[in-house]
This record gives C-alpha cells, structure tokens and sequence, in this order.
C-alpha cells in the first residue's frame, strides 16, 4: 500500500493565509517541508481521503493522475477537506461520449475524457454538502459519481480494499466527522484527521484491530487541549494507549498530520522533536510504503 501525502496542513494552511507570527514567517522564509497546504492523502494511485481544493493544485505537480481515481473516502464536510463544486469539473454532458473527440471538443465542457465512476463515500453531512453545491455537481451522472452513506462500525468495501467508518470527535453544528480503519493487500491503516478522540464504543473498535500504520491528526502541537482535536499531549497518550493494546503488528509506526501553524512549530524544528518521541512528522508529498 502506498500511501502519498498530498496536504498535511489544518484549516489555515501553513503558514496561515494572512499571518505574519514568527512560525509563518519561517514557514514563508525557508519554505520546503515547512510549507503545508490542507490535508488530504492518496492510497496507491486510485484512492483519495478528502478532496480540497489544495489537493487541485498540488496533483499536477506530484504527477498525480486524477482521472484514475475511483474511490473517495470524506473524512468529514469541512471546506478544507472537501471542496465540492471542484468535483464538477468531472462533468461531461452525456451525449458528448458517443462522439469523437474532435467533435467532443467543439462543444462547451471541463472535461474531454470518458472516465471511471468516483465512489463517494461519506456521512449524511458530506452528502449535504455535495447536494448543496452550485454548477455542475448537480448532475451526479453528468459527473459520473456515485454517493454512498456510511454507518459507524459498518465495514464497505470496494473492488479490493475494504474500509471501515469510525465515528469521531469533531462534532460541531457541521456535523461530526470519521476515521477510516482501511484495509488492501494485507495491509491495515488506521487514517484518524480531525479528531480529537473516540466515544468508548469507537475506541474499541479502533483498539481491536492490529496496524501496519496509524496517521492521525497533530493539529494543535504545543497549544490548547480541546474534545475535537489533538494536540502533542494527546498525540502522545494514543500512542501510548495502541503500545498498550499492541496494535502495532511490526512495531509502532504512526504519522502526524494536519498540522496548525500557531501552535505547532515549522516542519524544520517540529521533526526532531516528534521523532524524539517515537513517530513521524509528515509533510506534503512526503510517499510511503507500507
């Protein structure tokens, strides 16, 4: 399973969009790891965990085929994890695919090639948000997509890979948001952004399963302890609650991600510090195999 981190920032990117504090002024001097844009991760090369607008810009650069995407797992609604009028651009009126290109491209459209259905899954709030987008979205078969609705604790699967939605907390008038027990080629990932934690009939769900790799939200570093995230407190605390439970299956071996700018410091000086502490810092484009 390769796993490639497109955006591995919280909501406000980093450095944050219109600040100048000392860490987004490092961010911005020394630049390389230490810029992060918003979260969002690729599974071998034909499925996404969130889709932003971030993740638009950054493809190309990563030589990132999109049209090879079928399966999309949506953490939770969050405008910098899912950004749904993008998906629009898959739109292509349903008479163009009989034509030729040449004709095809004679007509207005975002999009000339005839490409394989996305599989969209995620909870009732993800579903409103894509139902409430403006412009093309709003023909689903146009876009070529498929929503499915997930239930806490109900594992799905698709073609080879099976995934299982674990409620977590990040609740807020938005909605609530899930991690993803994810598994393919004898491989098991847990994949937990924006989360602050679990309700104990999620923990034991999460706590019953033995990881190749756990990637886990890191959003608040050094700052303020809250229900819906993490910081480097808790971080810590779940690392040494799956030591515990021994859900490593080769040794721990677990990545922080979606990382806030003002309480966390630059990529540069946060590393070491996170290494020190038996995990792994990840950084956008940052591929690993496990």
């Amino acid at each position: 399973m390769k796993i490639t981190f497109i955006g591995t920032g919280a909501g406000e990117a980093y450095p944050g969009f219109w600040c100048e504090c000392p860490n987004c002024s490092y961010a911005r001097e020394k630049k390389g790891r230490n810029i992060r844009g918003n979260t969002c991760t690729m599974i071998d090369d034909d499925t996404m965990i969130d889709m932003n607008a971030h993740f638009y810009e950054a493809a190309p650069h990563m030589g990132i085929r999109m049209s090879r995407i079928e399966l999309l797992l949506v953490t939770h609604a969050h405008a910098d994890h899912l950004t749904p009028h993008l998906i629009g651009q898959r739109h292509m009126d349903l008479s163009f695919r009989s034509m030729p290109l040449s004709e095809q491209m004679k007509c207005l459209s975002p999009n000339f090639t005839i490409l394989p259905t996305l599989h969209i899954y995620g909870n009732r709030f993800t579903k409103m948000a894509l139902d409430k987008a403006e412009g093309r979205l709003k023909d689903y078969d146009a876009c070529n997509i498929v929503f499915h609705e997930i239930a806490d604790g109900k594992q799905e699967k698709f073609k080879d890979i099976t995934f299982l939605p674990v409620r977590s907390r990040h609740g807020d008038p938005d909605g609530y948001t899930h991690s993803f027990i994810i598994e393919r080629d004898g491989k098991t990932l847990l994949y937990a952004s924006d989360s602050g934690g679990y309700d104990d009939d999620m923990l034991e769900i999460v706590l019953r399963r033995k990881y190749d790799c756990v990637i886990m939200e890191g959003t608040f570093g050094y700052g303020v302890r809250i229900d819906k995230h993490m910081n480097l407190e808790k971080n810590i605390e779940m690392r040494d609650l799956f030591d515990r439970h021994h859900v490593w299956k080769n040794g721990p071996n677990m990545y922080l991600t979606h990382i806030c700018p003002h309480w966390a410091p630059p990529h540069d000086l946060y590393e070491p510090i996170i290494e020190n502490e038996g995990m792994h810092l990840a950084y956008d484009g940052k591929v690993i195999e496990i």
